[in-house]
């Protein structure tokens, strides 16, 4: 029996695991899943010890000191592969500065389209980032950084004297006939005409006009009620990230997930 594989996606609210059946000839399949941080250092080594992966692959946006302690937990267990993914190539001017999550998003994507595309995270934060693939390579060419309707509305409260925090919701109408429905109408309206503006600049300026866009993050149902990316192919893959470390997995470490 294939012995599985782990991913860990660190982020700045949540952390997630996910265990990947390695079966040969076939997609990885998705055995479990852990969201909740305190949960994770609760039961990670029991966990673990119970499923033992053979590898696993870390991404992290959080702190250096979270980030660290994460990463111990895990090596005590498991041989982990942490950093940028080796087989995506970086041109950005300042390739260490790039998040890990976009890279390992980017190189998901080029493994689930086998084409160039860009690729869009809606979370905390919303990134818009362009993926060449030419002759099986892959290159991620950089993209866009901007708030996400969280960050939105905790900037609107914070920033201003009266004005109320809202949470967030997908589907806002533009026309607010009260205070908090105009807050979610900004939010959410305004998240799509950004989503959707960055997307058409970033594929103009990398040559990549018309490509498919990839839909991936948390705070994706913001552009999908309607979706503002009527010109061209839409894919939504929930576990872009974690695809990208599995394909990291499959040519640094011998792992044979698809």
């Amino acid at each position: 029996m294939p012995v599985p594989l782990l991913t860990i996606d660190l982020g700045n609210s949540s952390a997630k695991l996910r265990l990947w059946s390695a079966a040969p000839g076939r997609r990885a399949e998705c055995l479990a899943r852990r969201d909740e941080v305190g949960e994770l250092r609760s039961e990670l080594a029991t966990w673990l010890a119970l499923h033992h992966p053979a590898h696993a692959a870390l991404s992290s946006v959080a702190s250096r000191e979270r980030s660290a302690e994460l990463r111990a937990l895990v090596e005590a267990i498991v041989d982990v592969h942490v950093g940028p993914p080796s087989s995506l190539e970086n041109r950005c001017r300042s390739p260490e500065r790039v998040g890990e999550d976009r890279l390992f998003a980017a190189l998901g994507a080029a493994r689930l389209l086998g084409r160039s595309c860009i690729v869009v995270d809606a979370g905390t934060a919303l990134t818009v980032d362009a993926v060449e693939v030419a002759a099986e390579r892959a290159s991620f060419l950089g993209g866009a950084i901007a708030p996400g309707p969280t960050l939105l509305s905790d900037a609107l409260a914070l920033g201003t004297a009266r004005l109320p925090r809202v949470e967030p919701r997908p589907g806002a109408h533009a026309l607010g006939t009260i205070t908090e429905d105009a807050l979610r109408a900004g939010i959410g309206v305004g998240f799509r005409g950004a989503a959707r503006a960055l997307v058409e600049g970033v594929a103009h300026e990398a040559r990549l006009a018309g490509a498919p866009v990839v839909l991936t993050g948390g705070a994706r149902a913001f552009l999908l009620e309607p979706q503002p990316f009527v010109d061209g192919e839409l894919v939504v893959e929930d576990e872009l990230v974690h695809l990208g470390m599995l394909a990291e997995l499959a040519s640094t470490a011998g792992g044979s997930a698809r």
